[in-house]
């Protein structure tokens, strides 16, 4: 097995709660034990263990009656009953809870096993395929050069924050940027000067932004900045402030570049068309009035 597993047994009676719990630190350094379902099912709210192991006959609360509780808490649960032939009624209640298994007293130790084996290789494969999907999320939502999020993602966030926009009327502004004649760096020094200066420059603002908003590489060399909650004098405030740390910062081959900033915040009659649109019309002006300069819309 791949990794210890976490476990919750509740078990009344106290000879056979002592001797599986021996057998059971095979499988986990982490047991944890009760006597009765509503301790069980503390423990369990408390811990969230990845197996719990359970007799069905106990007091206080039985084990159907707490299995029901943490099934309302996670549907999922993975869960082992513990009985005796005597409890048939509850036995055949325990069938209806879609549990992962039912071992029989006196406990085959060796049943048991197996079917702890079973459930860990289950953890194990679904913690392997969460792991496989963040990995396709993070290659689908960044961006090969710079390492940030890409195009794909911005538009995603931005959808979500014009929709939070619509139902609480929150600010919600925008910011667009590139680096002033870009194609000229490219020409003289190379595309992999240029590719060095994306990626220091791309660092520079994700430090500088990273509790603020969502940063991404719209395309080439022009960047984009979504700024929930924050209006647009904060927000050209914010731009101002990029814009100086960028013209100040040396980069490679002792390199200094510029950048042209256009902000905007949307308004009730915005879409994400429009909203991009007059982002992008003042980034169009700060341009043309001369570069390394902030123009809002």
């Amino acid at each position: 097995m791949k990794t210890k597993l976490t476990l919750l047994y509740v078990e009344d009676e106290d000879g056979i709660r002592n001797q599986l719990s021996r057998f059971l630190k095979y499988f986990s350094t982490t047991i944890y034990t009760a006597t009765n379902g509503k301790k069980g099912l503390e423990l369990y709210k408390k811990h969230l263990p990845d197996i719990v192991i359970s007799d069905i006959k106990m007091p206080i609360m039985n084990g159907i009656e707490m299995v029901k509780a943490i099934k309302e808490i996670n549907q999922k649960q993975h869960i082992i009953f513990t009985t005796a032939h005597s409890e048939s009624n509850y036995f055949m209640d325990a069938i209806d809870m879609q549990v992962d298994g039912y071992i029989l007293k006196p406990i085959d130790l060796k049943k048991l096993e197996q079917k702890l084996k079973q459930i860990q290789e289950l953890i194990n494969l679904k913690k392997d395929y969460i792991k496989y999907q963040k990995e396709l999320e993070y290659k689908a939502y960044t961006d090969n050069l710079t390492q940030i999020y890409n195009r794909r993602y911005f538009e995603d966030i931005l959808d979500k924050e014009i929709k939070k926009y619509q139902i609480e009327k929150t600010p919600l502004s925008l910011i667009l940027f590139d680096i002033d004649k870009f194609k000229n760096f490219n020409d003289t020094y190379g595309h992999q000067i240029g590719d060095e200066i994306l990626k220091t420059l791309a660092k520079i603002i994700k430090e500088n932004i990273k509790d603020i908003g969502t940063f991404a590489r719209w395309g080439g060399e022009e960047f984009a900045c979504i700024l929930p909650n924050i209006k647009i004098d904060k927000a050209k405030e914010l731009a101002k402030h990029l814009r100086n740390i960028i013209e100040k910062h040396i980069f490679i081959n002792n390199l200094q570049v510029t950048c042209s900033f256009g902000v905007a915040e949307f308004c009730k009659n915005d879409v994400k068309r429009t909203i991009i649109k007059r982002t992008d019309d003042a980034l169009y002006r700060a341009k043309k009035n001369g570069r390394n300069r902030v123009e809002t819309e």
